[in-house]
């Protein structure tokens, strides 16, 4: 990079669960291989999950594995946005975390040509903490690269209010429309694109949904929702797209689960009948609400089918809430998601564009 200055790149976004991470990791790769030396952070560490008995970010863990970083996960993350934090904040406790985080920046940014910083779920993400994306980006010297998942008319108005919001004296490089179905593509480029460019804002590509990568395997079911596997478990790479509950008749189960059968089944834990049927209809994996234990001829026949059945503490409808949640948020945690994710990063978006805008 000329001259060897670095310079700080704030992945943020509009909304929840638009890929941010995902972008983040094809990014460093990108980067890595114009042979930069690339950095990452996650300022404020909101997906909060034990390591080893230390509290970590999920997003930190999963991008210093993945990209090989060298620094800890309290470096990579360093303010950890717990509840006990937010009762500090809201009575009145000086954490002096803008400070704590500067200080972290300045010696993870040390010997890097680019670093990459992970925002907030959105634009209003940390605000208590004094530590919005917007706050960030002018504590760290970081120009703003949006992501969006353009999923209607009003993605135009959160991204309008976004860029309202923003300091003066933060630049945006572009947008990065995101997860756009087939269908919206046309209008993003046609009507889109134009509009934002007019105002100066440069739009760097339109990366399209794929089905694979909202796609999640037993394994990481299994971690999301605390559950025990109890059989299946040489099987827990399998995939699933999406869930069916069960709560129906077990003939009517049948039917439903044989056209849907690339899905989780959720059901109690003593609904043998429905656990059977799932297994029968080759369902990917089935959840257990309740903390109960099916008989022991549904796990004989899972073990036999290869199919993961996993115990979770929680009733139904939390189950589904938790299922639903890690369904939205796309977690690039393997190599066939990092390489699909990479491809399309590269054929989606102008990177010739990116890296013009990022060195200046």
């Amino acid at each position: 990079m000329d001259g060897r200055t670095m310079r700080s790149i704030l992945v943020s976004s509009t909304e929840l669960y638009s890929g941010k991470s995902a972008l983040c990791m094809a990014l460093a790769m990108k980067l890595k291989e114009n042979e930069l030396r690339v950095g990452y952070m996650k300022p404020v560490g909101n997906i909060i999950v034990d390591v080893n008995g230390e509290l970590a970010d999920d997003d930190a863990l999963n991008m210093k594995r993945m990209l090989g970083l060298d620094e800890s996960l309290d470096e990579i993350s360093p303010i950890l946005f717990t509840h006990q934090l937010l009762e500090d904040i809201l009575e009145g406790k000086d954490k002096k975390l803008p400070e704590k985080l500067k200080k972290t920046f300045d010696s993870v940014s040390k010997d890097k040509d680019v670093m990459i910083l992970e925002g907030a779920g959105d634009v209003s993400g940390s605000s208590v903490l004094g530590l919005s994306d917007s706050e960030v980006a002018h504590l760290t010297n970081s120009k703003i690269l949006l992501v969006s998942k353009y999923c209607d008319e009003f993605t135009i108005d959160r991204i309008t209010t976004y860029l309202k919001l923003l300091s003066d004296d933060v630049e945006v490089i572009g947008i990065i429309f995101n997860n756009t179905r087939m269908e919206r593509i046309n209008f993003v480029r046609e009507k889109v694109i134009p509009y934002f460019e007019r105002k100066g804002i440069k739009v760097l590509g339109v990366i399209p949904t794929n089905k694979a990568l909202q796609t999640v395997t037993a394994k990481e079911i299994a971690e999301g929702l605390n559950g025990q596997v109890l059989a299946g478990s040489n099987n827990l790479d399998v995939t699933v797209d999406n869930l069916v509950v069960g709560a129906m008749a077990p003939d009517s189960a049948i039917k439903v689960f044989r056209r849907k059968h690339s899905r989780a089944v959720i059901t109690g834990g003593d609904r043998a009948d429905l656990q059977m049927a799932a297994l029968e209809a080759r369902m990917r994996c089935i959840v257990l609400s309740g903390n109960l234990y099916p008989p022991a001829p549904v796990l004989g026949r899972a073990e036999e089918l290869g199919i993961p059945v996993i115990l979770c503490p929680d009733d139904t409808t939390t189950v589904v809430d938790k299922m639903e949640q890690l369904l939205r948020s796309v977690r690039v945690k393997n190599v066939q998601k990092i390489d699909l994710m990479k491809n399309m990063f590269d054929e989606n978006i102008d990177t010739e564009k990116l890296m013009t805008s990022i060195k200046e």
